[in-house]
């Protein structure tokens, strides 16, 4: 079998980044039909650094619209039965894509699969691996190992994702027929951090899934990434769970744990924003939280946030001075 492979780049302002990721995809032992960048409205140099790739990329601009439209974009111009999206500051494992493809040709009902990452900072590739901080007994699904590094999963995956999110875009490939069936990427929530979460979770509500054990990923982790702010990803966490609930028919019968997963974060996301002084965002944290359901130390900063703004910062920074920073 010999998969045709369209790879979706989407782009805001990575011009310093973007050309070592490109290379990255170009260098595939199994190579991909094309490879789309859809720049969403860069103001920097991105469309030089990605011309100079001549005819071994394709380039389209669109008005700055978010990732998700970028991405909706790049498969709508794509010509291939198959898609993998691929983040700008990101890097591919030459043998990625090649991975992958072998999971698809020994099992054709395979639609959508992912693999294992490692982050990279300063160049440097981690030694633990996305898989190795899953919680104990995580992998303990019903699958069918194709090879050491590669398995298939026979049950959805929609719960264990709640507690757990081993997925990045940069590690999908999935089918074209899939991805429409799925909903495309949701544009609705627009730039919300951790947006992909939403998707996500509509993909491994339909099995099987092949999973690509091996770490063939490398993500990038710098100053520029949303991932960085903690609360701001926390809240976006927040949000995409609240609108899953509201919208997704698989959310009927996971309402309990969706509903105990948005107190938790709001819970961590409230401590961490009154501990550097984002007295309103904490505010929003805490109205998602019942009284009951909030340990004694919340309770006192509830307090704390309902006095005026100067006192509430004055104390927030007191407690932020003097007490070590708490785990989610």
């Amino acid at each position: 079998m010999s998969l045709e492979i369209s790879v979706i780049v989407p782009t805001y302002n990575r011009a310093e980044l973007i050309a070592s990721t490109l290379k990255s995809i170009i260098q595939q032992t199994y190579r991909p039909s094309e490879i789309i960048v859809v720049d969403d409205g860069s103001s920097d140099d991105t469309e030089a650094v990605v011309d100079g790739f001549g005819q071994s990329v394709k380039y389209t601009r669109i008005e700055n619209s978010g990732e998700c439209r970028a991405r909706n974009i790049g498969v709508q111009i794509s010509s291939s039965p198959w898609v993998a999206f691929c983040d700008s500051d990101d890097l591919w494992h030459p043998e990625k894509l090649m991975l992958q493809a072998r999971i698809i040709e020994s099992a054709p009902n395979v639609e959508y699969c992912f693999t294992n990452f490692k982050t990279v900072v300063n160049e440097k590739w981690s030694d633990e691996t996305k898989f190795d901080t899953s919680p104990p007994g995580y992998w303990n699904v019903r699958r069918r190992n194709i090879a050491s590094d590669m398995f298939l999963v026979d049950e959805p995956m929609f719960y264990r994702l709640l507690q757990h999110q081993p997925i990045f875009p940069t590690t999908l490939m999935m089918k074209r027929t899939f991805f429409e069936a799925v909903g495309c990427w949701n544009e609705a929530l627009g730039r919300t951090p951790s947006v992909d979460l939403e998707f996500h979770l509509r993909c491994v509500a339909r099995t099987p899934l092949g999973v690509v054990s091996a770490p063939v990923v490398g993500i990038r982790k710098h100053s520029s990434n949303f991932s960085g702010d903690l609360v701001r990803t926390t809240l976006g966490e927040v949000k995409v769970l609240e609108y899953v609930l509201a919208n997704d028919p698989h959310a009927a019968q996971h309402r309990s744990a969706i509903s105990q997963q948005i107190v938790s974060r709001s819970k961590a996301g409230a401590a961490e924003a009154f501990r550097t002084g984002r007295l309103e965002i904490a505010r929003d944290f805490l109205k998602r939280v019942p009284w009951e359901a909030q340990p004694w130390v919340l309770r006192c900063e509830n307090v704390v946030l309902k006095m005026p703004n100067c006192i509430g910062k004055a104390l927030a920074g007191i407690g932020a001075s003097s007490t070590p920073e708490r785990a989610n």
